[in-house]
């Protein structure tokens, strides 16, 4: 992808504040804004609103993306944004900082217990904040510290999981 971009990377569900990601976008100028999630109902109806319909020219979205594609998207990614009002972990953002993308995310707790300094913060219902936050990123990409991904790993994860398990079952 030749142009420079930021990347949305979940569902359209409400929580996700993409609206507000949309009105940001909507003062920014020679960038696009990928969204990569699956075509459910969410996507459509989002579509479907006059924000998405006023940006069509700076909007791509893509469906059934490839693990490679979504690494080269990350990669290549001014950075990942992140608007949720709420969120139960925030996988993407750890996915784009192992893909030293920087990350813009909203400033709920889970972001700053996952992410710590690791994350750019906005203010989750200010369209402005954001607008501001994502013209300095468009003028010179943030740097990014991936340091906090090395907490995390799936096998930690396994081996974490399993030991809570075999700690409350009572094996015969």
């Amino acid at each position: 992808m030749k142009d420079k971009y930021f990347l949305y990377v979940g569902n359209a569900y409400p929580h996700k504040n993409l609206d507000v990601l949309l009105r940001a976008f909507s003062n920014m100028n020679d960038v696009k804004l990928v969204l990569v999630g699956k075509d459910d109902y969410f996507y459509k109806r989002l579509k479907q609103t006059d924000s998405v319909k006023l940006l069509k020219d700076k909007l791509i979205f893509k469906t059934n993306v490839s693990d490679n594609e979504l690494v080269t998207l990350y990669q290549n990614a001014l950075a990942c944004v992140l608007p949720s009002l709420m969120e139960g972990f925030g996988l993407p953002a750890l996915e784009a900082l192992a893909n030293n993308c920087p990350v813009i995310v909203s400033d709920i707790p889970v972001f700053h217990e996952i992410l710590g300094s690791s994350a750019i913060y906005f203010d989750p219902r200010s369209a402005d904040d954001l607008t501001k936050i994502l013209k300095r990123a468009a003028i010179k990409r943030p740097s990014v510290n991936s340091g906090i991904v090395k907490h995390y790993s799936w096998q930690k994860m396994a081996k974490e999981t399993l030991e809570i398990y075999t700690s409350v079952c009572v094996f015969a």
